[in-house]
């Protein structure tokens, strides 16, 4: 089946959110940072798209602001890992110090592990593949059959995602890069920020992950 992308950024961290979208007009959000409500509304109006999910890649304020307002919405089953369910009250008050509007997100469909995913309406599935670091809940979403890897704030283009955090840990964060260097070199990486980029060449060309292998 032939699916289409689309990439939002949104809010004062300039937040990247992603909307696969299939032919019939269903759809997935990844993550939903502040003024994605907006952005999101007036697309799928206008497109006449359905979503069915929110996946969140992790609990911070500029990647959640907004899931809940959309699901009302939208009726869109909320994702998120139950280790960053937690971490919603300070990213709530941290929501208020930038002016951001912010409802706390009910999560539906809460994540504990590594799994695979069947994405109702859209005949496809995703791999859950956990990443903690960045936060204690950190996931990144491959969708294998595309090679479409949705990292949050885990791996970046030429970079890697903040460890200096409460709820970071740079023990972790290797574990998950390591994991996430495993898959084939092909994959398209779309982080949580910044531009988009090639799993290959964030393997020969990131410092982080160089000097990752070289202790390996």
């Amino acid at each position: 089946m032939s699916l289409m992308l689309r990439r939002f950024v949104v809010g004062p961290l300039k937040t990247n959110v992603y909307m696969v979208m299939d032919l019939r007009g269903n759809s997935v959000l990844i993550d939903a940072g502040p003024g994605s409500l907006d952005r999101v509304l007036y697309y799928i109006d206008r497109e006449g798209i359905k979503v069915k999910y929110i996946f969140l890649t992790h609990g911070h304020f500029d990647h959640v602001s907004d899931a809940q307002f959309i699901k009302e919405i939208t009726n869109a089953k909320i994702v998120m890992h139950e280790a960053d369910i937690p971490l919603l009250s300070t990213s709530r008050d941290i929501s208020r110090y930038f002016n951001v509007k912010w409802k706390d997100p009910e999560v539906d469909i809460v994540l504990s592990e590594d799994l695979v995913m069947a994405i109702e309406g859209l005949g496809i599935e995703v791999k859950v593949i956990c990443t903690p670091g960045h936060t204690r809940g950190s996931v990144s979403f491959f969708f294998e059959s595309l090679k479409w890897l949705f990292t949050g704030d885990t791996l970046f283009k030429g970079t890697i995602g903040r460890t200096d955090f409460l709820e970071s840990s740079p023990t972790d964060i290797v574990k998950s890069l390591l994991k996430l260097m495993e898959l084939p070199n092909d994959v398209i990486v779309y982080p949580g920020h910044g531009d988009k980029t090639i799993l290959g060449m964030e393997k020969v060309s990131n410092p982080y992950l160089l000097d990752l292998m070289r202790k390996v």
